[in-house]
């Protein structure tokens, strides 16, 4: 008698929260029953992780606690984003010929240290135009040297990682001569004319999966206070190095170009600020939600004492009363400075001063 095979009790299905980079690395389900592996079967599982992937709430939350890692650190960090497709890690074996570099926890693509060190290195090497004993000592000391006697560079290069949900795609690359590739270090003195480069071979497609769109956090650090001097520079290169030779796989062929995302940054850190904010004593909050609003004013050139910032001014010198001496001497000095900027009667909010300095 024959027993019912119930497949559906062995197959995975990745959930709604699921890890994409631990799918598609370890579940690849689409082989033959003879274990044979056609190119349908490729693409399909391609396509089917062409996806937009990971979680934004826990991605932002890893981000903010990466910049704070990197501040802390003494270093910067610097938001780029992608200007077409990025590759990463397509050396890493897989069943589809080509991998990805996923990271481990967050299921996304992303760029190690290592490889961020090594694409400034690349350039610091080839592309730097400053003198040669100048660009021969930023080697030494930005990346350290090799050997018995070497020493570790003055930098600390954090992995790039995203800090939204990353947009896949499926491409494809034609290789012509893949068996040239693969054999040609086997030709013997006989007519080989598969193994051989040359014009009479067809392009094999082969599919391998991309980042269409992402914003990265780059951050790097000093190994030392006193290194942080030529910090600047470091930054600067990078930007150089992402925005002509690019990051990843495929360079040459216009692949993992990044440009900066300043709005992205400047997001991230004002994300950042309320983080830490929120984990301060009260009456630090107010003093930085103030001291915030008085920079926006400034920016905006707004005086009207009727805005966002007259209302603050009022709220806080009335609630301040009962505060400790050194936050009342605190605002006392910041709201001095604001009743010099806006406009109106200067003198009725002197007195609010006036009270907190009994």
């Amino acid at each position: 008698m024959e027993r019912p095979i119930y497949s559906e009790a062995h197959e995975v299905q990745l959930g709604d929260h699921g890890n994409r980079g631990l799918w598609y690395t370890r579940f690849f389900d689409r082989y033959a029953a003879d274990w044979t592996l056609d190119d349908d079967a490729k693409r399909t599982w391609i396509s089917n992780n062409a996806k937009l992937v990971g979680l934004r709430q826990q991605l932002e939350s890893h981000a903010l606690r990466h910049f704070a890692v990197i501040k802390a650190a003494g270093g910067e960090a610097r938001v780029f984003t992608t200007d077409w497709h990025f590759a990463t890690g397509l050396g890493l074996p897989h069943p589809v010929e080509n991998g990805l570099a996923w990271h481990p926890t967050l299921g996304v693509p992303y760029l190690a240290g290592s490889g961020v060190k090594g694409l400034l290195r690349a350039w610091i090497d080839s592309w730097d135009e400053s003198p040669d004993a100048v660009r021969q000592q930023r080697l030494e000391t930005w990346f350290g040297t090799g050997g018995d006697e070497g020493s570790a560079g003055r930098f600390v290069f954090f992995d790039a990682l995203p800090i939204e949900p990353v947009q896949l795609a499926a491409d494809v690359m034609t290789p012509h001569m893949g068996k040239w590739y693969e054999q040609g270090d086997a030709i013997s003195e006989k007519l080989e004319p598969e193994l051989v480069p040359a014009d009479w071979h067809d392009p094999v497609p082969v599919p391998f999966l991309v980042v269409k769109q992402a914003k990265f956090l780059f951050g790097i650090a000093p190994r030392r206070p006193e290194f942080a001097t030529d910090l600047p520079l470091v930054h600067e290169a990078l930007e150089s190095a992402l925005s002509w030779l690019g990051a990843g796989a495929k360079t040459a062929a216009g692949y993992g170009r990044m440009l900066p995302d300043t709005s992205a940054q400047a997001a991230l850190q004002e994300l950042l600020n309320k983080q830490l904010v929120s984990t301060l004593p009260i009456e630090r909050q107010r003093i930085e939600q103030l001291r915030a609003e008085f920079s926006q004013a400034q920016q905006r050139n707004d005086k009207t004492p009727g805005g966002m910032l007259g209302t603050l001014f009022r709220e806080i010198a009335t609630e301040a009363t009962d505060w400790g001496t050194a936050e009342r001497a605190e605002l006392v000095e910041l709201l001095t400075q604001i009743n010099k900027f806006m406009e109106g009667n200067q003198k009725k909010r002197r007195v609010l001063i006036d009270a907190l300095r009994n």
